[in-house]
């Protein structure tokens, strides 16, 4: 029951909707940050590499349990990353899908020089709301918010968030 004593936020969206940014400003906020992405990697908590999706395959159980022992050590964390809404249900407080508008999105994988075949798969997973059902499904729908950061300035972005969590009782 330790996570009733803590506030965890997860961050996830398509790669180029902010999700890294948000978190970083988040963590002026006191929140620990972990980065999911590299979180998996340098703990090897994959049990292998698709190399058509060039990502690797999370191994869900060992991240749970790798998790579980850092989450103990902080009263606020977030979680961002691709990933993050397939988090337990009960560990997750608040969990924020953050969405962009394709074109503004495709020019920033462009940007980051994302092969076209990448760009056009995440493309099609925001157009489509991949990430968005999946966190639904698995939080429901009073723990998902959605803030599209499109046009939107990311201190404003962890503004609303903050402003979410006050509003929750979580601040």
């Amino acid at each position: 029951m330790w996570w009733l004593l803590l506030v965890v936020v997860v961050i996830c969206g398509t790669p180029g909707t902010g999700k890294s940014t948000v978190a970083k400003n988040m963590s002026e906020y006191g929140f620990k940050t972990i980065h999911l992405s590299k979180f998996v990697i340098e703990n090897r908590l994959y049990m292998g590499y698709d190399r058509e999706r060039d990502a690797y395959i999370i191994d869900k159980d060992k991240l749970r349990e790798s998790l579980e022992e850092i989450l103990k050590d902080y009263d606020r964390v977030v979680i961002e990353g691709i990933g993050a809404e397939a988090l337990p249900r009960s560990w997750v407080d608040l969990c924020v899908v953050l969405v962009c508008e394709p074109y503004e999105l495709r020019r920033r994988l462009e940007s980051r020089l994302f092969p076209p075949e990448k760009i056009e798969e995440n493309l099609e997973a925001e157009r489509f709301g991949v990430i968005l059902g999946e966190a639904i499904s698995n939080y429901g729908g009073s723990k998902v918010i959605v803030i599209d950061t499109t046009h939107n300035d990311f201190g404003r972005v962890v503004g609303v968030i903050m402003d979410e969590l006050q509003r929750r009782g979580l601040r």
